[in-house]
């Protein structure tokens, strides 16, 4: 059997220490949820420019944290920083490996634009050639693997960041329809996932019922 010895780079060593820490140190919960999509496809395709499925998430997130700012927060040792602004940072999968690249003031950009944020994103990720300042001041992360043939996963806290939200893509189930006739529906099941040391279930799942709210009827969003 032949082995091969592959070398660390500076970044993945750093991102290690990092997951390890947020791992050993923080003591997180998970909160799962169940959206119904419906309603988020109906406008993806109602509108000219189709924005992604992220876009509409990060945004109903963003929204949610207003409500809810208790998790837009970080933990710093004997306190607890609150920020007024929601920059979501954007787990990707680069070139140079695992990064989060920060979308800052989601809740003040229209959809367009945080669409076309999340464009630029994807295109640096190909490359990974994202700068310090791209990477740094995000208060809250999405994890989204809703591309691959994930149902349901739990992301590891992002320190010192409060919350991590996991989003896994979307499954066709039966349902009963208005008429009470059977059909289907295409639903997702998001994981949160959140430093107890910064606050507690009840107040994520309040933000869950809001971030599901939104979702379910995005056109509010616009």
């Amino acid at each position: 059997m032949n082995e091969q010895v592959i070398k660390l780079s500076g970044l993945h060593k750093a991102m290690s220490r990092q997951m390890v820490s947020s791992w050993s140190e923080v003591p997180q919960f998970q909160l799962e949820t169940e959206v119904d999509c419906s309603a988020m496809i109906a406008l993806r395709k109602k509108l000219d420019y189709h924005p992604s499925y992220t876009s509409i998430i990060a945004r109903s997130v963003a929204d949610a944290l207003h409500l809810h700012p208790m998790l837009n927060a970080s933990w710093r040792t004997d306190h607890v920083v609150q920020y007024d602004m929601v920059n979501i940072g954007i787990a990707a999968d680069t070139k140079r490996g695992l990064l989060v690249p920060v979308i800052r003031d989601v809740a003040g950009k229209p959809l367009h634009e945080i669409d076309a944020a999340l464009a630029a994103i994807k295109e640096k990720s190909a490359k990974g050639n994202f700068s310090m300042e791209d990477l740094a001041d995000g208060t809250f992360t999405v994890s989204n693997l809703g591309m691959f043939r994930i149902n349901a996963f739990a992301s590891i806290v992002n320190a010192p960041q409060a919350a991590i939200l996991a989003i896994p893509r979307m499954t066709e189930v039966v349902c009963k329809m208005p008429d009470g006739s059977l059909g289907t529906k295409m639903v997702m099941r998001p994981v949160l996932s959140i430093d107890h040391r910064v606050t507690d279930g009840a107040s994520g799942a309040r933000f869950i019922n809001d971030f599901v709210r939104l979702l379910e009827d995005p056109e509010v969003l616009l």
